[in-house]
């Protein structure tokens, strides 16, 4: 798999397919609805393998099961890898547009500064349930632009359990993990801690990650309420990418030592269900995130650069189904709205004084209507099906920016008030000739407003030559704006083999990348036309035994600009202005950093009922490298990495032993252009980010009680 530990062994999780068993529950605990009636390649984990095999990375996760889904590393640590997800981003990599959504429990967990994903904030062990909804999304709302990503926290079991996890390994590892579960009639409680610290197999990339997580839960004549809490405390060191002249000599160097990212979070968070007759639901769910980050990079703006932040945010959702007959036929209506408001307090310090500050109050209101409709059944075939979708969202942002930076020459004030609105829409049709076997299209449109870091970054006058803040907003910047098509078949010739293929398109008009103006050094954001992604992904899965598990996937995606543009690029090419270099990047040139090919195999063994062995391999193609937008320079090289392990459980003991890299391959997973500080003259070169090498772990859980999680 991707750049990531793995420290515990990770059998395939359960994916159902075109199957009735497993339903899409949506953002808020609502109706339900199989995925023959949701016209995407939806893919649904149940996580239950996950949680035994302990991975401590959501994206980990989801790079072996997704087809489309690849993992890079431009942070050059175990936690904050970066997710590409049919051509656009989710990352933690602040000034990368943003196209994915993320939420945890009905709460958008991306963050409003920049719309990116901390992924090492998430509480990855205590997940019990993981959709993944390709696509623009009525119910997800905006940055939905790839799809959304919909997570959702386990609960307290009937009776009562409890279970200790101890694990260790290469690089340092050392994971220390409890939890306490159970269930009383009407009331669930779920309790967690978790503890992980690592040296890093790089120099000076040492990590620290402290999750507290805890919900309790009331279900009762037809109310269903819980209330959750979540505490992270985290330190992680960033090597980031080599110099390329380097990388051979010694893999594990750490070109810029002393970089690091510190958040500490605190989430509330309380979802509640109440059936209220004659086929009527209503969900609802309110939230408070209070989210404080230090990073610390020795050469971000100048020397030292320091940033620190404040993030607080409140909001809810309120959501109305109704599931019932509409003229005789069945028919599932959901309506809602949503509102959130943040507060997003950033100063960036240089070596000794205050660079920037800025202080953005936002606020984000919402509106959706989504009916499935089912048009006809019998009319063709006993038993088949035409379900119809159609929805509409309608989205308001409007961010009060106050800029509160020292004054220095050249530089404008940044204080303003953009705001953005949009309506999107999306029909979709399913046709069911069973409930295991069907084929769907759909369209629909979504859209991304520009986030706090590209409206102060956004002009000739703001130049931004890191991450910062305090720029002028104007000229102000359009949002993002996608069409996108899909068609798709969903079937299940066997009950234990499960299929999907999908093919789809996205048009992207106005989307926001870095430019750079004649005669300056710096980059600021613009607008950039139209661009295109189009991919098809296939996937399979089976366990013709019960002895044997076995899936493969295969996805190919391209990513490419439809209109000519000069952006900026740090290569040094014909059109250069001192520090300043511009790139003419022509119509149909491939977007960095997405690789065409991705394929993904495993197979699980289990000769006994204590015993599995498992193996799985991962294949990326060939990538362009950030800065190489023109596609002109060597593209990244393909790679391929195997991973293997064994797991032995017997009364409540559970003990496993895993390898990543099995071949040892050298390798690298993320590539941009930067001038070598250390070598006379500072030559630009690529700047390469090596994929882990070979490396082991180990650990073992004990756990007891009616509703244990411990591995069987």
């Amino acid at each position: 798999m991707p750049a990531g530990v793995q420290p515990e062994p990770a059998a395939p999780a359960t994916i159902v397919e075109a199957s009735e068993d497993i339903v899409v529950i949506g953002r808020l605990p609502q109706s339900s609805l199989p995925p023959s009636s949701v016209p995407s390649a939806v893919q649904v984990l149940d996580v239950e393998e996950l949680r035994r095999s302990g991975i401590p990375g959501l994206p980990d996760a989801l790079a072996g099961q997704v087809p489309g889904l690849t993992l890079s590393d431009e942070q050059g640590n175990s936690y904050q890898p970066d997710l590409s997800l049919r051509g656009f981003q989710a990352t933690s990599v602040t000034g990368v547009p943003q196209g994915v959504s993320v939420f945890l429990d009905g709460v958008r967990v991306n963050e409003p500064t920049a719309e990116e994903i901390n992924f090492d904030l998430l509480p990855t062990e205590d997940l019990d349930r993981i959709e993944v909804i390709p696509g623009p999304s009525v119910v997800f709302g905006r940055n939905t632009l790839a799809g959304a990503i919909n997570l959702i926290t386990r609960r307290g079991k009937e009776g009562s359990a409890a279970s200790a996890e101890v694990s260790a390994g290469s690089a340092g590892l050392q994971k220390y993990r409890v939890r306490v579960s159970g269930r009383t009639g009407p009331v669930d409680l779920y309790l967690s801690g978790t503890q992980t610290q690592e040296d890093g197999w790089r120099n000076a990339t040492d990590a620290r990650l402290t999750k507290l997580f805890g919900k309790i839960g009331f279900r009762a004549n037809g109310t269903d309420l819980t209330l959750s809490y979540q505490h992270a405390d985290n330190r992680i060191a960033q090597a980031g990418p080599l110099p390329a002249s380097a990388l051979d000599s010694n893999r594990a160097a750490n070109y810029t030592a002393g970089d690091f990212f510190a958040p500490r979070l605190d989430q509330l968070a309380l979802n509640g269900r109440r059936n209220l007759g004659e086929g009527f639901t209503v969900s609802a769910n309110g939230f408070g995130r209070l989210l404080h980050v230090e990073q610390f990079n020795v050469n971000l703006i100048g020397e030292n650069s320091r940033l620190l932040s404040r993030t607080a945010s409140a909001g809810g959702t309120v959501q109305l189904d109704r599931a019932g007959t509409v003229l005789g036929k069945w028919n599932l209506v959901s309506m809602g709205l949503e509102y959130a408001h943040s507060d997003v307090e950033v100063s960036v310090f240089g070596a000794h004084d205050l660079d920037t500050k800025v202080r953005d109050r936002q606020d984000a209101l919402a509106a959706f209507l989504q009916d499935t409709f089912r048009l006809a059944r019998a009319a063709l075939l006993h038993g088949d099906e035409l379900i119809l979708t159609a929805a509409a969202r309608w989205d308001f942002i409007r961010h009060r920016i106050a800029d509160q930076s020292p004054t220095a020459p050249g530089r404008e004030d940044a204080s303003g008030a953009p705001a953005f609105r949009r309506l999107d829409p999306l029909i979709g049709l399913n046709y069911n000739l069973s409930p295991d076997h069907g084929v769907y299209a759909s369209w629909s449109q979504g859209f991304r407003a520009p986030a706090l870091l590209e409206l102060t970054c956004a002009g000739p006058a703001a130049i931004c030559p890191g991450l910062q803040a305090g720029t002028a907003p104007d000229p102000p910047l359009n949002p993002v704006r996608t069409t996108s098509y899909e068609i798709g078949l969903r079937t299940r010739p066997r009950p234990w083999l499960a299929g999907q293929l999908s093919a789809w398109r996205t048009e992207v008009v106005d989307d926001i990348f870095s430019v750079s103006p004649a005669g300056t050094t710096g980059v600021y954001f613009q607008n950039v036309g139209r661009t295109r992604r189009q991919g098809i992904e296939a996937s399979l899965r089976g366990k013709p035994a019960a002895w044997l598990g076995a899936s493969a996937s295969y996805a190919f995606t391209e990513a490419r600009f439809e209109d000519e543009v000069v952006l900026a690029t740090p290569r040094r090419t014909a059109d250069c202005a001192g520090a300043s270099c511009n790139e003419q990047v022509r119509a149909g040139s491939e977007f960095p950093l997405v690789p065409r090919h991705r394929a993904h195999a495993a197979v699980e063994v289990q000769p006994y009922t204590w015993l599995s062995l498992f193996l799985s391999g991962t294949f990326v193609g060939s990538q362009r490298l950030r800065g190489d937008e023109e596609n002109v320079a060597p593209k990244l090289d393909p790679w391929f990495s195997l991973d293997g392990g064994v797991r032995a459980s017997a009364a409540g003991f559970a003990a496993w032993v895993r390898c990543t890299n099995l071949l040892d391959a050298r390798y690298s997973n993320f590539g941009t252009y930067a001038p070598n500080a250390k070598l006379p003259g500072a030559p630009v070169e690529p700047f390469l980010t090596p994929g882990r090498p070979f490396q082991i772990f180990a650990g073992l859980s004990y756990g007891f009680g009616s509703g244990t999680y411990s591995a069987p």
